[in-house]
């Protein structure tokens, strides 16, 4: 088997869409090795990451299209929610997040993607980074072609938390669906002691009305508001948390979440989106509603003060949740573009 993959996202910025394009190539690339398909990977500009440079005008439509022909590739992978409007070669897109269609009055207004979703959604087949997203696409009866790939936590992360500056990680971006106003207020009702609040996340819609809480509740000195960190200062971030908290009414597969549980830090997670699938199969109390602030609190309050339950929740999720296994999931999704 060929396979054209789109490769433009590999350099943009840091992004959990991102993320997953470099692990979905490197995969590809473990059974290229093996001499199981061939692959080329396709950019707009000239980088070491591209076995072909296409031009930025026309990419998607014609570019990918008519570069598959000269490839003589059997698929276009195309690690967004769209697709070239005419290919006469298949294209498979990787389906990420949906809620923008399930609860649009959680995100901000976009034609384009909305459109290009359901455009990709006709596909005769998809990818989905989780079971979850799989399972929103056919409950929402967009498509049920679709194949969930196991995708975990993806990048390894050492936990050495800061037992001298204790703090609760929120990394989620500045946007309604992320319920950041909520875990504020949750906080502000919490017994957090010595412990702050950190939440990690681009600027958003959402980004004013945190602000205008945390002031005034009077927060400023216990919450902490982040953005535009360097790899470097991100990871560290990350392995120096004593806990981690995902307050969102939707989320697709939530890295940053699966990369702690991974390393065995202890979490609490919304029993909405991907995490609510997931850690329902734990069956303990380390989810909560995310629309009630109260308890939201008593998760915050159980996380941080219940040895037992974050002894609990840290065994689980060791045992549970592990670093993505690339040529797993490339394996995969080869498997079902076969059938």
């Amino acid at each position: 088997m060929k396979l054209l993959f789109d490769g433009r996202l590999v350099t943009s910025t840091p992004s959990g869409v991102r993320d997953i394009s470099l692990g979905l190539i490197s995969g590809f690339r473990a059974l290229e090795a093996e001499g199981r398909l061939e692959l080329a990977v396709a950019g707009d500009r000239p980088d070491a990451a591209f076995d072909l440079v296409l031009p930025p005008s026309g990419y998607m439509h014609v570019g990918l299209p008519l570069a598959a022909l000269r490839f003589k590739a059997d698929r276009i992978i195309v690690p967004r929610q769209t697709v070239p409007v005419l290919s006469p070669v298949r294209a498979v897109p990787v389906f990420m997040d949906i809620g923008f269609l399930r609860i649009p009055e959680m995100y901000s207004r976009h034609w384009i993607r909305d459109l290009t979703t359901k455009m990709a959604a006709r596909s005769r087949y998809s990818l989905a980074i989780s079971e979850y997203t799989s399972n929103e696409l056919a409950q929402e009866g967009l498509s049920k072609a679709v194949r969930a790939l196991p995708i975990q936590a993806i990048h390894p992360i050492v936990w050495s938390p800061k037992l001298a500056d204790p703090y609760l990680l929120c990394v989620a971006a500045q946007e309604p669906h992320k319920n950041l106003v909520g875990l504020v207020k949750a906080w502000n009702e919490a017994d957090i002691g010595s412990w702050r609040l950190v939440i990690c996340g681009r600027p958003g819609v959402a980004s004013r009305e945190l602000h205008e809480t945390i002031e005034s509740l009077s927060l400023q000195d216990s919450v902490q508001v982040l953005s535009g960190l360097d790899d470097d200062s991100y990871a560290s971030l990350l392995s120096g948390c004593s806990a981690y908290i995902q307050p969102s009414f939707d989320e697709g597969l939530c890295i940053p979440a699966l990369d702690l549980a991974a390393a065995g830090a202890p979490t609490v997670v919304s029993r909405l989106g991907n995490l609510g699938h997931f850690y329902a199969k734990s069956g303990s109390s380390d989810s909560f509603d995310p629309f009630s602030v109260s308890e939201m609190t008593q998760a915050i309050n159980t996380i941080l003060h219940d040895v037992p339950f974050r002894e609990k929740t840290m065994s689980w999720n060791l045992a549970n949740v592990s670093v993505t296994d690339w040529k797993s999931v490339a394996s995969e999704a080869v498997e079902g573009m076969n059938q």
